[in-house]
């Protein structure tokens, strides 16, 4: 069984049908998807504001689709709350200060996940190259930047 941790980078590519689209839907597919909380905040955030930005350009119906296929795709993964485990695993490893906040977070909630189920192999997908790096570091397996 293969376990897959996504952060926001991943899924918003394909939403947003960035240049690395394929290559994330490759990364979504055939796994068990897990993530953070964060995943659905972060992905909500970023459409809102990608709407405010490109309104002008954008459909009046682009943000409505856009929420509806978002709320497809996190219907498939399985979530980890952010709690005080979290906050400790931040506490103990002081190489997550190597990336940003968010990251840090969704990195230690992807150790404490993996921890939970017995280090059971999990691969950890994002484009953001500190986390990627950060994800090697802590021997998940993920994607080629």
């Amino acid at each position: 069984m293969t376990f897959s941790y996504f952060d926001s980078s991943v899924l918003l590519a394909i939403l947003l049908d960035e240049d690395r689209q394929e290559e994330a839907y490759s990364c979504w597919q055939n796994s068990i998807r897990v993530s953070s909380i964060l995943l659905k905040i972060e992905s909500i955030i970023v459409l809102r504001r990608t709407y405010e930005i490109n309104k002008h350009k954008l459909e009046d119906e682009w943000l409505n689709k856009k929420i509806k296929v978002l709320d497809e795709y996190l219907n498939e993964v399985n979530y980890i709350a952010v709690n005080n485990k979290i906050e400790r695993e931040i506490y103990l490893r002081k190489e997550l200060a190597q990336c940003r906040t968010l990251n840090a977070i969704h990195i230690a909630t992807a150790l404490q996940f993996r921890e939970i189920n017995n280090n059971e192999e999990t691969h950890l997908y994002t484009f953001d190259r500190s986390m990627h790096n950060l994800a090697l570091h802590f021997k998940f397996k993920t994607n080629i930047l």
